[in-house]
């Protein structure tokens, strides 16, 4: 037996040498420095200029390696995101993918990938599929990566939004990526989102619009956010132009927001600011002003026949009509209007990007419970495997001894029986149809053998056998992984006792659990002498006492058992 250890241990010594040296072989790729310079001036969105520009300067068929060609694949397709370069392409981000894909030390590298591919796929009209690119890039980030959680739950919120999602689903992700950002300590996003919640709410609770737009606006005041201050102040005066079509006090309140926005700039601001001001100008009863405010939007642009059959352009023309007496163009303007926004709320992209995140849901859920069912049957066939272990140890002895023949013979028939019951039961597993009741039935059993055979040496009149037993104990406990093993079983009967007590009692050594593991089992004080190898079965008894003090017990060992191992009263764990 000891030349079977030596042998295993040198096995173990030699396979930890190779697995070393075959992680010592897997290098993270030697980046060219002009990548890394390139990828630092990303990080801030002034420099994403003149980082395309570097990027535009470099062949990449000139970089050394797999590695720097997938990275400058990664940064070319991120910087022309941030320059506003439409997509017309998924190449490079799918080489870079790919690389990342099969390179799992690259983390950060797979989540920016997964990003960037759905911010692409969004821009080649094919907005399920990067919501399938965000889902896939949640699996990646790390649980306490707060601000990478929101960033993709912010991302995901605005697809929803951009598609006209209904059943809250784009509040629900801004409402989440609101609450990472917070615990990222993230300023300029909290702003950001706040910002798209107000606009979000207008239609269903005007009370939380308010709410979240004045939070932004007194945010982006104190981090002097100059474009989120404006446009928030700007959404929360479109949500008074709202509220004041049913209450016209709201319009006053509309036009205080507007001239905040009207101390800093009045020219190229967004186009929605524009549709504000002339709204709520026509609606206090200047039209001029609103028309004036209207044309500030054309100034130095050229306009295509689409702007003039937006809502950008339609709802404050048809306002300024309103205002000045002329009916029938109202009712003319306001009849595009309105066809405009029911022709958004119908759109079929919004059924696909949730079903996308609906399959993904599902298929990552089937997985999860596919690794949680592996992960049983590996526990469950490692105790097997140690009860068998024990048992085949035991029988080993016996027939050393060339006694008890009749136990032996009754001992192979139950254990052939024994592990036919295994195999069914193995088959069941495999089938995921569990038998809980017999499995512990199984287990149950032998442990009741190995009771039957321990009383059996202790009896023994030479007590040959039961020295036996004592090496063998004295070499399980040199593996304590073994008995420890067998604490979950214990834990499947008992309420979890074990789980409670090493957590309540860090001070507990190996032995004292194993002595507390054997008393939950049943083992008498002759059978817990003989297993734990001490010289009578009397100091079991004192051994007892000492570990119910040693626990700070107001009881004695056998009682705690009773009182935490009965299903009346569940340990917590």
């Amino acid at each position: 037996m000891q030349w079977m250890m030596r042998s295993l241990l040198h096995i173990f010594v030699i396979l930890s040498i190779l697995a070393g040296l075959l992680a010592g072989c897997h290098d993270t790729p030697h980046y060219d420095q002009r990548l890394m310079k390139a990828d630092s001036l990303l990080q801030n969105i002034h420099d994403s200029h003149l980082a395309l520009e570097q990027l535009n300067g470099l062949q990449r068929n000139s970089l050394s390696g797999e590695g720097n060609k997938a990275y400058y694949d990664l940064l070319l397709t991120q910087a022309r995101y941030k320059c506003y370069i439409k997509a017309t392409s998924d190449s490079d981000i799918n080489r870079a993918l790919k690389y990342y894909t099969q390179h799992g030390d690259e983390q950060d590298k797979l989540l920016r990938a997964y990003i960037y591919k759905g911010a692409v796929m969004e821009e080649l009209g094919k907005p399920d599929s990067a919501m399938t690119m965000y889902k896939q890039a949640e699996t990646v980030i790390l649980p306490t990566d707060y601000f990478n959680q929101g960033y993709v739950k912010m991302r995901m919120g605005d697809l929803y939004n951009q598609h006209h999602a209904y059943g809250g689903r784009n509040i629900e992700k801004l409402e989440q990526a609101l609450e990472r950002f917070r615990k990222a300590q993230d300023t300029h996003y909290q702003i950001v989102c706040l910002k798209d919640l107000g606009a979000m709410y207008r239609g269903t609770n005007t009370d939380k619009a308010e709410e979240k737009l004045n939070e932004a606006i007194a945010l982006a005041t104190s981090a002097n956010d100059t474009n989120n201050l404006i446009n928030s102040r700007n959404n929360l005066a479109y949500l008074y132009f709202m509220m004041g079509q049913k209450d016209k006090t709201y319009y006053s309140k509309a036009y205080k927001e507007l001239q905040h926005i009207k101390r800093f700039r009045l020219k190229g601001l967004p186009e929605n600011v524009y549709t504000t001001f002339a709204c709520v100008y026509a609606n206090l009863g200047m039209p001029d002003s609103a028309l004036w405010y209207l044309q500030l939007a054309q100034v130095g642009t050229e306009r295509d026949s689409s702007y003039f059959q937006s809502n950008n352009y339609l709802e404050p023309m048809s306002q300024i009509a309103k205002a000045r007496g002329d009916s029938l163009n109202y009712l003319k303007l306001s009849y595009k209007s309105d066809r405009n926004s029911f022709s958004s709320l119908s759109d079929s992209n919004i059924v696909n990007i949730m079903y996308a995140e609906n399959d993904f849901d599902h298929e990552l859920s089937r997985k999860q419970a596919q690794e949680q069912r592996k992960a049983r049957n590996t526990l469950i066939a490692v105790i097997s495997a140690v009860i068998l272990s024990l048992l085949a140890l035991a029988l080993l002895f016996y027939r050393r001894a060339h006694r008890y023949d009749r136990l032996i013979v009754e001992l192979k028939d139950q254990s052939q029986s024994q592990m036919n019951d295994l195999s069914d039961l193995q088959g069941n597993i495999s089938e995921m149809k569990i038998n809980d009741e017999r499995l512990k039935g199984f287990i149950s059993s032998h442990m009741g053998m190995m009771r039957e055979m321990i009383e059996a040496c202790y009896h023994e009149p030479n007590n040959r056998i039961a020295e036996n037993m004592k090496r063998i104990v004295k070499f399980q406990d040199s593996n304590k992984d073994n008995w420890v093993k067998l604490y979950d079983y214990i834990d499947m009967e008992h309420n979890n006792i074990m789980t409670h007590t090493r957590n309540t009692y860090p001070q507990l050594n190996d032995r004292d659990l194993l002595l507390l593991a054997l008393t939950s089992m049943g083992f008498s004080y002759i059978q817990t002498a003989i297993i734990m190898g001490y010289s009578n079965a009397t100091s079991v008894s004192v051994i007892k006492q000492r570990l119910a003090q040693k626990m700070g017990l107001d009881c004695s060992l056998n009682e705690y058992i009773k009182r935490y191992g009965s299903s009346d009263n569940k340990p917590k764990t």
